[in-house]
């Protein structure tokens, strides 16, 4: 699966390149969460991931605007992935750990809702990242009436057409060997068979946890697990490009030398995304078609000692 992000693009903006997209070799579109916001129009780019709802609709697009999009793309053999965030919910302005005031007063008024006002501090530690907030307000996602309002959400993005979705911050929802039932029940609970799933699972090196997401999903991370062919692999993401902090590690690279690496990865790996970088027509050149174009089975690829 040849992935391209169009992160930030309004849907009704990526209609015209749909033509583009499947001549360059990829196979699906991924898109911004549609979700609606806690703040109107294109401010900060992480914006993007402070939703106040289970719905669709924000300054990206509409629902008739995704049905539209989906219709044309599926007509062309190109597939729609949504980009979803449901571990964690806008914060107020006053305390990171509180939900924003224009957080569905359904959600926002139960406090069974939401994990405990406890930070994250050590990423390495399995308890406390499926249990505590990521600097945002966490959702309570093993309460079985937060999955219902998930399970609603995303056979309503099926509905419109979807067919693939990449779970935001995936790492931080608990597997069945620590306890947890919700990424089995999520999956049994969707209304189509043959969806794409990918989970954010970054900066995981334990890859017997890898290995367990991987019987759920795929695993869109730095690191591999047993089955190469479950990760989806990237050399460079929103996250990667966009952030000021030492997460933005890939934004001094030149976009050349980004596809020579994008060309590593799809000799090796069958998924692959590609991130779009502002102003940047890179992904309509001849060597990303060429990289999107081949891949090795295992058993042909060279074995480097």
């Amino acid at each position: 699966m040849r992935i391209i992000h169009f992160f930030n693009w309004r849907l009704l903006d990526i209609i015209p390149t749909l033509s583009e997209v499947k001549e360059q070799g990829f196979d699906a579109i991924q898109i911004n969460p549609i979700q609606p916001l806690k703040e109107d129009g294109l401010r900060e780019w992480w914006m993007s991931y402070q939703p106040i709802d289970f719905a669709i609709g924000n300054y990206f697009g509409t629902k008739e605007d995704l049905q539209k999009l989906c219709e044309q793309a599926n007509q062309i053999g190109v597939r729609i992935f949504a980009d979803v965030v449901i571990n964690h919910m806008g914060a107020s302005v006053s305390d990171d750990l509180t939900p924003h005031p224009k957080v569905n007063p359904v959600l926002r008024s139960r406090e069974e809702f939401w994990r405990p006002k406890r930070r994250v501090y050590n990423w390495k530690d399995r308890r406390e990242v499926i249990h505590n907030c990521m600097n945002l307000p966490g959702l309570n996602v093993y309460h079985q009436e937060i999955e219902d309002h998930i399970v609603t959400f995303l056979n309503e993005l099926i509905d419109c057409g979807v067919t693939g979705f990449r779970f935001d911050a995936a790492k931080s929802i608990g597997l069945p060997s620590e306890g947890y039932r919700f990424w089995p029940n999520l999956i049994y609970r969707l209304k189509m068979y043959g969806l794409f799933l990918y989970g954010e699972v970054i900066f995981e090196e334990n890859r017997n946890v890898i290995d367990e997401y991987c019987n759920y999903m795929n695993v869109l991370g730095n690191y591999d697990g047993s089955n190469p062919s479950k990760m989806v692999k990237f050399v460079e993401s929103h996250d990667s490009y966009l952030s000021n902090d030492m997460l933005g590690y890939t934004r001094g690279i030149p976009s050349e030398e980004i596809v020579t690496s994008y060309q590593n990865l799809t000799r090796y790996y069958e998924h692959t995304l590609f991130y779009v970088r502002p102003w940047d027509d890179t992904w309509k050149s001849r060597r990303v078609k060429q990289a999107n174009q081949q891949y090795q089975q295992p058993e042909k690829r060279k074995i480097i000692v």
